[in-house]
């Protein structure tokens, strides 16, 4: 089996989810918003599995912009997905589906994530996830492609 290096490398992504507004996702100076539709606390899905989806979201905007053989560095504020992620498995069905999802977008990218904490204060996309935009000119143009069965639940703003 051949194993190609992996460069750590920090793309300064941010991560928040918020059940009053959505989540929010920073990578560089870019951002984007996806407001919670009502009715998404369902089947499990609790603040737990926002936070599982900010991650999933971050994913996929990195795969989606052609990052490939890297150790990437993302920002967040919740111990439990950064615990749960770190250990595969989660209490929770509906966090460990979207642990599934992470894994599936990025083990064929060759894409390692190593989810570090940060303090909400200190957390650049804890305002994006409470609905305060950042400036029009820095928010992600292409909304990304979401899998089938986040579209009934978020909406890109």
């Amino acid at each position: 089996m051949l194993v190609i290096p992996c460069a750590v490398i920090d793309p300064h992504i941010w991560v928040d989810a918020s059940t009053n507004w959505g989540i929010g996702v920073i990578t560089g100076q870019l951002w984007a918003a996806w407001m919670l539709k009502p009715g998404w606390k369902a089947d499990g899905q609790d603040i737990g599995w926002a936070k599982s989806i900010m991650l999933e979201l971050a994913v996929i905007w990195l795969v989606q912009d052609g990052y490939m053989d890297c150790n990437i560095t993302i920002h967040g504020d919740n111990m439990g997905m950064i615990g749960a992620f770190d250990k595969v498995h989660h209490c929770n069905v509906a966090c460990n589906d979207s642990i599934c999802q992470i894994a599936s977008s990025i083990i064929p990218n060759n894409i390692t994530i190593s989810p570090v904490y940060t303090p909400s204060t200190s957390n650049k996309a804890d305002p994006i996830s409470h609905g305060i935009s950042g400036l029009l000119s820095l928010q992600l143009q292409e909304p990304l492609q979401l899998p089938d069965e986040l579209t009934p639940f978020l909406l890109h703003v």
